[in-house]
């Protein structure tokens, strides 16, 4: 007979290790199961080391155009090695501070891969070892993997995906990212600064094509501004491996293209972490894509077993997941609550930056209502001007009718620190008025929302409405 506890959390992401420690501060005897590392994808191979490569690409282009202002420097590059250790040195300190909050917060961490035997109980092997662990509650968080393709099989070496695209130990020549998501775009944009030809095809007709066509069209502009090929409405149809090279031939709108590359990055989509969890022997019920189906406590349809994050489908966004996680350790608790948030955001580490959150236009035309935009340009907004960020807008959506807020997009700079106002007036049900009402600081970026926020009602200051 294994341990028993009131609470067993599979896998220790963002939302499952924000869901041990909160199960914990609330009374919960609590453990927590690790396959690989403690932080999960998120800290160890996504957003965090992505982040530290973003960082980096992002000052080498904005030392070589500050030029334009007198700022003048030779030959800026970058020191690979000095990055790596960067990005390496990051990850251990967050996912070490992790280790040590759980361990805090008295949640046993059980190493190794978990499967259901029961809805009670679970198995844990880790190096041939086994043990058995029962609980009263199980809470899923084991997240999702990026979907392999039959015509580009993944190989770790020459076709890559975003775990091994954050530690390729050089820079390929010419790149090709198959998929034009959050995930393709972002490291399209690090492997391009970094000098390579990079070349990126998506299926369907827009860059980012899940956000706002007005924020789709800015990035598609930029990343070609930036040197990239884009080629949009195409899709790889086979492939060959030569001795250092991928011969790849793209179907396109205007017939089909041979092309060679050093790598392939694919990120065309992820699939759930659902498979060899045993979840059959539990009765836990998937929906048709093998997501787990939950209500707005997270509960699947069997009551002592929780999913939260990727692994029960949404927006696959790791803030969404620790929130998650929060409701589920509460529910459990018999604590009121739910996840039931208006306002979920997002954010695209592009250059420029890329954040929202809320309602696409298309999204209210399709749910029939009326919407009643306002824009502000950054190249109306003194500090961009100042700093050189004009490319840069905000879009703000509300109901025309009741001038309720819907949605608000940014293109520029911080845009996923300055969209912490929109969310929150977003889920506070708050209206296109009182975010034109609220004081933004001058000189800021911040200002283009309080103004697209009041040319909604052709009553912006700095811009002809």
């Amino acid at each position: 007979m294994g341990e028993k506890y009131q609470l067993i959390v599979i896998g220790a992401g963002p939302g499952g290790y924000v869901a041990a420690i909160r199960a914990a501060q609330l009374g919960l005897r609590t453990a927590i199961v690790e396959r690989e590392y403690i932080g999960g994808v998120c800290l160890n191979w996504g957003c965090i080391p992505s982040k530290t490569l973003l960082y980096a690409t992002e000052l080498k282009r904005t030392i070589e155009d500050a030029k334009r202002i007198g700022l003048n420097a030779e030959n800026v590059s970058i020191d690979l090695d000095k990055l790596r250790k960067h990005r390496d040195a990051t990850v251990k300190r967050l996912t070490g501070g992790v280790r040590l909050l759980l361990d805090k917060a008295g949640v046993k961490i059980l190493e190794g891969e978990a499967s259901f035997l029961s809805d009670r109980e679970i198995e844990v092997v880790s190096d041939g070892t086994r043990i058995r662990a029962e609980s009263e509650n199980f809470i899923i968080a084991t997240g999702t993997s990026p979907i392999d393709l039959p015509m580009l099989k993944h190989d770790g070496e020459m076709v890559i995906g975003a775990r091994e695209a954050v530690a390729l130990p050089e820079i390929p020549g010419r790149m090709l990212v198959v998929g034009a998501g959050p995930i393709g775009v972002e490291m399209a944009t690090v492997y391009n600064t970094l000098g390579s030809r990079v070349t990126v095809v998506e299926m369907l007709d827009a860059v980012l094509p899940m956000l706002d066509s007005d924020i789709s069209a800015a990035s598609a502009k930029a990343l070609g501004k930036q040197g990239m090929e884009i080629i949009l409405s195409s899709r790889v149809i086979s492939s060959a491996k030569g001795d250092n090279t991928i011969e790849v031939v793209i179907e396109t709108l205007d017939g089909n293209k041979n092309m060679s590359f050093d790598r392939v990055l694919v990120a065309a989509g992820m699939k759930p972490n659902t498979t060899n969890l045993g979840l059959e022997k539990a009765g836990v019920k998937l929906d048709s894509r093998g997501f787990v189906i939950v209500d707005k406590h997270m509960r699947s349809n069997v009551p002592n077993i929780f999913a939260i994050g990727d692994v029960a489908g949404g927006l696959l966004l790791a803030h969404k997941a620790s929130h998650e996680g929060i409701a589920a350790a509460e529910a459990i608790a018999d604590q009121p609550g739910g996840a039931d948030w208006k306002a979920v955001p997002y954010a695209v580490f592009t250059d420029p930056e890329i954040a929202g959150v809320g309602m696409t236009e298309k999204d209210v035309q399709d749910a029939g209502r009326e919407a009643k935009i306002g824009r502000f340009p950054y190249r109306a907004v003194g500090k961009a001007i100042a700093t050189l960020a004009t490319d840069g807008f905000t879009k703000v959506i509300g109901d025309a009718e009741t001038g309720e807020i819907l949605g608000v997009h940014i293109f520029g700079p911080h845009a996923g620190d300055i969209i912490y106002t929109g969310t929150a007036l977003l889920e506070m049900d708050g209206t296109v008025e009182d975010l034109g009402h609220i004081m933004a600081v001058h000189p800021t970026l911040s200002e283009a929302m309080m103004e697209a926020a009041l040319n909604s009602n052709k009553r912006a200051i700095h811009i002809v409405n």
